[in-house]
């Protein structure tokens, strides 16, 4: 049996992710397809061509006509970065400061103005927030139905993507500093970095991020801040971290000259330099990983797949990308495979390096990108938004309310014991105040770092020294005072890691007040992935019996959820916020609960 790659057809329409390409032979034989390929098989001679030809004749002919869109929306202007796929939208930025959402069948969700020039930067976190920048440095967040949650001055424009950690934090170059933002937008630490960035923050697997500066350091920085740093002998062209979720550290270094280079920062003589492997013979485009497995593509469109630890060459491809383009192309690999993705085309192919389509492009404003449902989504000059769809097969992942959950987890929801767990005098109405006075000034000041774990430990002990052994195995003697303190401060570290501890509390705990405490905790958080809080807040409204205050705060929560994380929750958030605006609940929670509803509808 003979494996036939489709070929021969540029610019021709597709149909089921592959197009139709064969070549016949002298002799007859069975062509026959699987799996979007075509299979020949030279052992069952029939006199099948005539047939075969009629066949293809008349079920192909259509195939090889102009490429045509799924769908087409004209848009008023030129997109300036990739789209955003995600959550059943794809969101472009304008050169008009616009951001727009279309539906996956090309319907107009919603536009927003930013009112100015914008940073060609925009990435969605799972919740389906959208962040991006203006030129004058002030950073925005907008949910997945357009509204604008805050904003917050950098005092720089974006100098690349943001990068997303695994309980909501946000990685954000601006200028010459990286930020690390909560979900709320408030700082958790800043690092000056001294020197402008040649290559931007990219995951490292392990929570954190690595970026290289100008003077050819390659910097390791970790979810707390925590920095590791490598000297290299010049400045790479792509960088290439490798390793699945939590056992991350170690990358690819790949110069302009071919040269390649390993590091791994969890080696305890990583500072004597990265080793070299063998050189390529191109220079590097872009790269991407899928564990420790490797994909690169090099000038001229040659994809090459690699053994990230040895650098092995495991196969070839011809990526049909040509070069020269002014986007810079991009790679993704994913459990499908490996897709080039360039303004002057997209090429898909298996993990083992077979290709399963192409698609020229012409006129492009920016690179594209391909959704996990199969559809190029590609915005061109002409104004117009594109949708191409290519394949049938659709990514299937473990999924959350907010799609495939993180690689890993920062363990914040159960960190280890604080180092005042045995100290007697823990409980000292004196010590607590201080310490919680500690913490909330290095939270304002956005100074939390290496110190956040330990931090939150403490909080968290606190917060959880209630009346109600069940809920801690901590002694029941904080103060309900400086349990609501904890509470609050919980609330500004912004990681959604807490929420099921919150959640928890506000079950659990039968003082009111501190009930109210983890309510308004998880709506100044303003994540619930996992729908754990909405779910006591649901059991509260629906078959407890609660005071005012209490209802006042989940009414709040519950609006802010809804304005942050969108659909997933704001099915359950409404049948809430419409029950506490029923009349027979106390008069300042129905106007409450009316006002967010209100809020909801714009």
């Amino acid at each position: 049996m003979n494996y036939l790659k489709p070929r021969g057809f540029q610019g021709k329409k597709w149909s089921n992710g592959c197009r139709y390409g064969f070549i016949l032979p002298p002799v007859p034989l069975t062509i026959f397809r699987l799996n979007g390929y075509f299979f020949l098989n030279s052992e069952l001679l029939n006199r099948t061509v005539p047939a075969l030809i009629l066949i293809l004749l008349g079920s192909s002919l259509a195939a090889q006509t102009e490429v045509s869109p799924l769908w087409r929306t004209a848009l008023g202007g030129a997109v300036i970065s990739p789209p955003s796929v995600q959550a059943g939208a794809a969101v472009v930025l304008m050169d008009s400061g616009n951001v727009k959402a279309l539906s996956v069948q090309g319907a107009a969700l919603w536009t927003y103005s930013a009112l100015g020039r914008v940073s060609p930067y925009l990435n969605r976190s799972p919740e389906g927030i959208s962040y991006f920048s203006r030129t004058n440095g002030v950073f925005i967040a907008i949910n997945r139905v357009g509204r604008e949650l805050w904003r917050r001055n950098l005092g720089a424009p974006l100098s690349g993507p943001v990068v997303f950690g695994w309980d909501g934090r946000i990685f954000v170059p601006a200028g010459n500093r990286l930020f690390c933002l909560t979900i709320s937008g408030r700082v958790l630490w800043q690092r000056n970095l001294g020197t402008g960035i040649a290559l931007t923050p990219v995951p490292d697997h392990d929570g954190g991020v690595m970026l290289v500066l100008a003077d050819a350091v390659l910097l390791r920085i970790g979810p707390y801040g925590q920095t590791m740093s490598l000297r290299l002998s010049a400045v790479p062209k792509v960088i290439l971290p490798l390793g699945p979720g939590g056992e991350g550290g170690r990358v690819l270094l790949f110069y302009l000259n071919g040269g390649v280079e390993f590091a791994d920062f969890r080696s305890p003589d990583f500072d004597r330099g990265p080793l070299p492997l063998p050189p390529l013979e191109g220079s590097p485009l872009a790269a991407a990983s899928r564990g420790l497995r490797a994909a690169l593509l090099l000038e001229g469109g040659r994809l090459l797949g690699l053994h990230g630890l040895s650098g092995e060459i495991l196969w070839s491809a011809d990526s049909r990308v040509r070069p020269g383009t002014k986007e810079q192309p991009e790679l993704l690999y994913d459990e499908r495979g490996v897709y080039v993705l360039s303004g002057s085309g997209a090429s898909g192919f298996t993990e083992d390096g077979r290709q399963i389509w192409h698609l020229d492009l012409n006129g492009t404003a920016s690179t594209p990108s391909f959704g996990d449902d199969g559809i190029l989504y590609s915005g061109g000059e002409d104004w117009i938004f594109y949708a191409f769809k290519l394949e049938d097969r659709v990514r299937h992942l473990p999924q959350s309310l907010f799609g495939p959950p993180p690689e890993g987890n920062y363990g914040i929801g159960a960190p280890p014991p604080s180092s005042w767990t045995d100290n007697p005098k823990r409980w000292d109405e004196t010590l607590l105040e201080k310490q919680l006075g500690a913490i909330k000034r290095d939270l304002a000041e956005g100074r939390m770092g290496v110190q956040e774990l330990e931090y939150i430990a403490y909080l968290m002990e606190v917060a959880g020294a209630g009346q109600n052994p069940e809920i801690s195995r901590y002694s029941p003697l904080a103060p309900v005072k400086r349990r609501v303190d904890a509470l609050q401060l919980l609330a500004l570290t912004g990681s959604r890691e807490l929420v099921p501890f919150l959640a928890r509390i506000f079950r659990e705990d039968p003082d009111p007040v501190v009930k109210t405490a983890a309510a308004q905790a998880v709506g100044a958080i303003g994540a619930d992935n996992d729908g754990a809080a909405l779910s006591a807040f649901s059991d509260q409204v629906f078959y407890g019996r609660s005071q005012e205050q209490v209802l006042i705060a989940v009414a709040s929560a519950t609006g802010a959820l809804c304005r942050y994380s969108g659909p997933p929750l704001s099915d359950l958030g409404i049948r809430i916020l419409v029950s506490l605006s029923s009349p027979n609940r106390p008069n300042y929670v129905q106007n409450l609960a009316k006002r967010e509803l209100e809020t909801l509808r714009k």
